[in-house]
């Protein structure tokens, strides 16, 4: 490869930065916003069913539910747009900041769904994509479904 070729890649790697480091911020808010959501909702889980104590997994993300979030961002990103997602993880940093863990189990939190997208949108991207699944895999491994059906 010649000086200009090498010249050329490495300004066309240097150009690329911004997007990568975008697309990365915006999985990392995903995942601290989900963690957030999730660990509220075990909080409001356990005070309604005590029996859940010592039996809810971490919310932290591991690698598959990181690759399950990555496909729920890229699935987001086709259907609205970057701008789409952006506007839809401002929001929900918004609304967690005062979000109890009653309105994720009553069903009074509703942000977080791109404009442009409805709830049954959402569900089935975050089901294509796997995070329900893994969710439910937590559950059940953390024998946290278990202390459910015993009540």
């Amino acid at each position: 490869m010649n000086h200009l070729s090498l010249r050329v890649a490495a300004v066309a790697a240097l150009l690329m930065l911004p997007f990568a480091a975008s697309a990365q911020s915006q999985l990392e808010r995903f995942e601290a916003l989900s963690e957030r959501l999730t660990d509220l909702t075990y909080q409001g889980l356990a005070e309604q069913v005590p029996a859940l104590q010592g039996h809810l997994p971490s919310a932290e993300w591991d690698r598959p539910m990181r690759r399950a979030g990555r496909c729920a961002i890229r699935a987001y990103e086709r259907a609205v747009g970057d701008d789409g997602v952006e506007a839809m993880l401002v929001e929900l940093e918004g609304a967690i900041e005062s979000a109890l863990p009653a309105d994720l189990l009553n069903g009074t939190f509703s942000a977080g769904v791109p404009e442009g997208l409805s709830n049954q949108d959402v569900q089935r991207i975050n089901n294509d994509c796997g995070m329900v699944e893994l969710q439910m895999q937590r559950l059940a491994e953390s024998g946290a479904m278990q202390a459910l059906q015993s009540q």
